[in-house]
C-alpha cells in the first residue's frame, strides 16, 4: 500500500470540550503521541460506541489556535487540547467507511460525499459526517 492509499477518519465535536476529554492526560503519553499505544477512555464514545484514538495522526490545537499532528507535538505548550481525533481503522478506504458505518448507524449523522470543503484541512476529503447538534461530526480523508 502506498502512501497515497492510506486513509484516516477523524472525529470532532462539541461532546469532546463539554465532557472534558480534549485534555484528558492521555493524550500527552508519549507512546500515544508516538503512536505506540491508542487512547481508550470509558468517557470517549460516539454515542454508545467505544472509540479508540490514535492520538499521533490525531491533531491537537496549540497556542494561537495551531493545528498539530501529535507526533509534530514535541513538548506540548501549557495551553493545548485535543481537536481532530484520529479514530483507529486499518488505513483502508473500506476499513475507514466499516467503522463509519457503525458509528452511523448509531447516530442521526447526515452524510455527504464529495463535499466541497474540507473542514480538517488535512489530506483529500472523500466524504464527511454531520449532526445537528454538533455533538459529532466525521471526515473520511486520503491521506
Amino acid at each position: 500500500m502506498t502512501q497515497a492509499d492510506r486513509y484516516a477518519l477523524y472525529a470532532w465535536g462539541n461532546f469532546i470540550d463539554e465532557v472534558g476529554l480534549d485534555r484528558l492526560p492521555e493524550w500527552l503519553d508519549p507512546d500515544v503521541l508516538s503512536g505506540e499505544r491508542v487512547v481508550e477512555h470509558p468517557d470517549l464514545t460516539m454515542y454508545e460506541s467505544e472509540l479508540a484514538i490514535d492520538g499521533s495522526r490525531s491533531f491537537y490545537i496549540v497556542e494561537n489556535d495551531e493545528y498539530v499532528l501529535g507526533r509534530d507535538l514535541g513538548t506540548p505548550p501549557d495551553d493545548w487540547r485535543i481537536g481532530y481525533l484520529c479514530v483507529v481503522t486499518d488505513g483502508t478506504i473500506d476499513g475507514a467507511r466499516e467503522v463509519a458505518a457503525r458509528l452511523e448507524e448509531e447516530a442521526d449523522l447526515f452524510r455527504t460525499d464529495a463535499p466541497d470543503k474540507n473542514p480538517i484541512g488535512y489530506g483529500e476529503i472523500v466524504t464527511v459526517w454531520e449532526d445537528d447538534h454538533g455533538q459529532w461530526d466525521m471526515a473520511l480523508v486520503r491521506v
